[in-house]
């Protein structure tokens, strides 16, 4: 089984990946926003982190479908996490949960993945959570991360919004990056294109890698060979891929 190609590391990458690892190494740091557009990239930073935290200074809880989480849920969930018996009422078990979590050495990070479709009412839980300690400790640190609508959201909220002290976006490649790119998960197929063919893939893929990936893969089904695949041809494909 071949193993799996790794991730190609531009710009945009690596600019995300070290802000927001020194964002989550800052212990003031209560709240990381992430976003960008769907195949723009988040995903392998995201790995990339979580393969580096540090296990005795974090306990990560991740949530994958932030739309499916109700408030309950996310309190029941942490409850199970942290071995917590839920109370007669739920303000009481929130009310426990932050008590013990002010006695762990270990932070809690919340990373809510998809956040953009987060119900309000496990927003407001979750920054209860992280900030219901009056003692300044931050026992509770929340990931956020999702489409660039969900910036527009948090943006309706002021108080919540001047709390976020890293508000990233990752956008994706550039021009220039894209023969690299190619090369990385192509090989020498990526010199079929001339740099117009290159200009048209990169605009029809909008810069995005995980729309390009697939653009190019198809357009090599359809241009077996090794010959330069011309511009005209590239715009054929794309167009009988787009409307498939």
């Amino acid at each position: 089984m071949n193993a799996p190609v790794q991730p190609y590391l531009f710009n945009d990458f690596v600019r995300a990946q070290k802000r927001l690892e020194d964002a989550l190494n800052q212990p003031d740091e209560i709240y990381v926003l992430l976003t960008g557009d769907t195949g723009s990239g988040k995903t392998p930073p995201l790995r990339l982190l979580h393969a580096a935290f540090d296990r005795c200074r974090y306990r990560v809880s991740y949530f994958s479908h932030a739309r499916l989480l109700s408030a309950p849920g996310l309190i029941r969930t942490l409850s199970h996490t942290l071995r917590l018996k839920p109370r007669r009422s739920h303000p009481e078990t929130v009310q426990e949960m932050a008590s013990l979590l002010a006695d762990d050495p270990a932070q809690l990070l919340l990373w809510l993945d998809e956040a953009h479709e987060l119900p309000d009412a496990t927003l407001d839980e979750a920054r209860t959570l992280a900030e219901s300690d009056l003692a300044g400790a931050r026992p509770v640190r929340i990931f956020l991360v999702g489409l660039p609508s969900l910036r527009e959201r948090l943006q309706n909220i002021p108080a919540l919004w001047r709390r976020i002290g890293l508000r990233e976006e990752i956008a994706g490649l550039t021009l220039e990056e894209l023969p690299a790119f190619l090369d990385h998960h192509f090989q020498s197929q990526a010199k079929r294109l001339c740099p117009e063919g290159l200009r048209l893939l990169f605009e029809r893929g909008r810069g995005t890698p995980g729309l390009l990936l697939p653009m190019f893969r198809n357009l090599l089904r359809e241009s077996p060979g090794k010959l330069r695949i011309e511009p005209h041809a590239l715009e054929n494909v794309l167009q009988r891929w787009e409307l498939a």
